[in-house]
């Protein structure tokens, strides 16, 4: 089992312009308590539609069949072999996918695209690669940590946060090597 999630803490990276992370004693009588700040696409997390698309699928209504099962991780120069339903990119942490790449992901049926950095986005206006994707009913992942997973077939099992409404949410991800059961 490979734990791909990235640990949330205070001074981690986050988008230009997200609240930053903290983590504050709260001051419970009997147990220890603290206090979350942080956006909803913070370390790794879920892009349902709503991220992007006015009336979009929120990430309560996101199906859930994207997130468990067969993936593929791969090193962007491999992406265009990429057959697997759900792909993850490799790209070392600062990577993205090109709007290209993500049209063919589309066309070949992926259910799902993560990536190890802070966004599939190379940037730019308008987010058209998460335009593409979510419009298109993929889900994406970001903020994966793939530093110990090498390319190959596993099977992913992540999920996010059941925020009602929510634009986004941190998720918890792992993968299992193939021939790992999960018991």
């Amino acid at each position: 089992m490979i734990d791909i999630t990235r640990a949330i803490e205070p001074g981690m990276a986050t988008w230009p312009g997200d609240p930053p992370v903290t983590v504050e004693p709260h001051g419970a009588v009997d147990a220890r308590v603290s206090v979350l700040g942080m956006g909803t696409h913070t370390g790794t997390h879920i892009d349902p539609p709503a991220h992007v698309i006015d009336g979009g699928a929120t990430v309560d209504a996101i199906r859930l069949d994207a997130l468990i099962g067969p993936c593929a991780v791969v090193e962007p120069d491999r992406l265009a072999t990429a057959t697997a339903a759900r792909v993850l990119v490799r790209t070392g942490g600062d990577g993205s996918i090109g709007l290209d790449d993500a049209r063919a992901l589309i066309a070949r049926g992926v259910m799902l695209v993560g990536i190890d950095s802070l966004s599939v986005e190379p940037g730019g206006d308008g987010l058209p690669v998460h335009r593409a994707l979510l419009e298109a009913g993929v889900v994406i992942l970001e903020g994966l940590d793939l530093h110990a997973a090498e390319p190959g077939d596993y099977t992913l099992v992540c999920l996010p946060l059941k925020i009602a409404g929510g634009d986004g949410a941190p998720a918890r991800a792992i993968l299992l090597e193939p021939g790992r059961k999960t018991d």
